[in-house]
């Protein structure tokens, strides 16, 4: 499961979960015109930030959220739970509100 943020319209930036039934790895995925994530903190505004290594802190509640009608799933929320547990075990839930994730660049045109 990934958190993508597509800066390639700065217009019409969009934050999406995507394979959300991946409970495997998690990750935030930039796409960029340029290889820059120019306005990647303002688009994570609603869901998380950015720490001072580069990582990004997004919000449970918000991975939550953007997973829509899918986190109605009894089996998905066990699944999910489950992926957090063993984030918190591992020191990437900061707190009992964000997760850990490490970023990803991808350059590529709209």
């Amino acid at each position: 499961m990934y958190v993508q943020v597509d800066l390639r319209t700065p217009a019409a930036t969009s934050v999406e979960l995507q394979e959300a039934d991946d409970f495997r790895a998690f990750k935030l995925v930039v796409l960029s015109p340029d290889g820059h994530p120019d306005g990647l903190e303002d688009a994570l505004r609603d869901v998380g930030s950015i720490g001072p290594d580069g990582d990004v802190f997004l919000r449970i509640d918000a991975v939550r959220r953007l997973a829509g009608g899918t986190a109605e799933d009894p089996a998905w929320t066990t699944a999910f739970d489950q992926m957090i547990d063993y984030a918190r075990s591992r020191g990437w839930v900061a707190g009992d509100a964000t997760l850990r994730a490490h970023q990803e660049l991808r350059q590529g045109p709209v």
